[in-house]
């Protein structure tokens, strides 16, 4: 495993919760239930929590869908997928879930997986149905982990909340790309993207939409093209057979608003966050490759800069996937405060 160094740079969101809970089949779910595990997701015991996906009705009427793995009565994690993604994108490695020993709460963004889409939604209405669905799932303090297009989740839930977070990991996670300088260095499809989120937002539903098409009926060919524009790193990584199942299954199942969600992250990426990193309170892990072309390591050292007291583990050698490496330690390291 690649050493990663470690250097240290210097509203209350609860409500009535309508639930409509149900459980759809999961690739990879394979933990089964345990028998002390409600069906309602809170645990009444130890063991390991079931691996079903799990649906609930939010107070707008939204659903959230959510998978949870790992240690029942363990520190909870919430981890966020990336930009497009699922909730299966980061929950594959049962291994490193589990030796980690966290409570590990997956839940898929608006518009992706079987979460309903959020039409006008601001990166702090997520803060919000995360805070609803730790409420629902009796949940007072919690860590939340986010990679990639998850990093600005778990920022603002960092930022807005944080009575509740213990702490927070950003992971290969995207910063403010308002800033020219930041996108300068990314693939040609995230440069492009982040121009048209800017300038031209209306384009990016169509151009998701065909990149959507494309992955769904040939996703052994769109991982292949996806794989021409990684890093060394990442292309090595994504011929370990877990790796690439998992991202298969990934491609496989995008939702009818998989492209809104994809174009809409950008529109958000691209805007005022709504939030200052400078006034995130709680401790933050930045975890970033220095060899990653999808979020430029660029972008991991301005957050790391300008959160307070965050905490930087740079990744030489390392590219995009820094998170199939180092899971299990993200994982305890950002629980530990829990």
């Amino acid at each position: 495993m690649p050493f990663c160094r470690k250097a240290e740079l210097a509203a209350e969101l609860h409500g009535p919760v309508g639930v409509r809970l149900g459980r759809v089949s999961t690739p990879g779910g394979n933990l089964g239930r345990d028998p002390q595990v409600e069906t309602t997701g809170a645990p009444a015991g130890y063991g390991q929590v079931m691996g079903d996906t799990q649906v609930m009705t939010l107070p707008d009427g939204r659903e959230l869908a959510w998978l949870e793995k790992g240690k029942a009565r363990g520190a909870p994690v919430f981890v966020f997928h990336g930009t497009p993604g699922t909730r299966l994108q980061v929950s594959f490695d049962d291994k490193a879930i589990t030796a980690s020993g966290v409570r590990f709460i997956a839940p898929d963004r608006p518009g992706y997986g079987h979460s309903s889409f959020h039409r006008g939604r601001t990166l702090a209405d997520w803060a919000t149905d995360v805070a609803t669905l730790a409420d629902h799932l009796k949940i007072e303090r919690f860590a939340v982990a986010g990679v990639s297009g998850g990093g600005p989740h778990a920022a603002v839930c960092a930022g807005l909340l944080s009575d509740r977070v213990t702490g927070a990991a950003i992971v290969s996670g995207v910063g403010p790309m308002a800033d020219p300088e930041l996108s300068a260095e990314m693939v040609a499809f995230n440069k492009a993207a982040v121009v048209m989120a800017a300038r031209a937002p209306f384009l990016l539903v169509p151009v998701f939409a065909f990149q959507q098409y494309f992955m769904r009926r040939w996703p052994d060919a769109a991982l292949r093209a996806a794989a021409r524009q990684f890093a060394a790193p990442d292309v090595e990584l994504l011929q370990r057979p877990d790796v690439r199942a998992a991202f298969m299954d990934d491609l496989r199942q995008p939702s009818a608003t998989t492209a809104q969600a994809g174009a809409q992250d950008f529109v958000l990426f691209a805007r005022d966050w709504g939030f200052r990193l400078q006034d995130i309170s709680v401790p933050v892990q930045v975890w970033h490759g220095d060899l990653d072309r999808n979020v430029p390591f660029a972008q991991g050292e301005f957050m790391a800069d300008r959160i307070p007291g965050a905490e930087f583990h740079a990744c030489p050698g390392e590219g995009h996937l820094v998170v199939v490496n180092h899971l299990e330690e993200i994982l305890k390291g950002v629980s530990a405060g829990s």
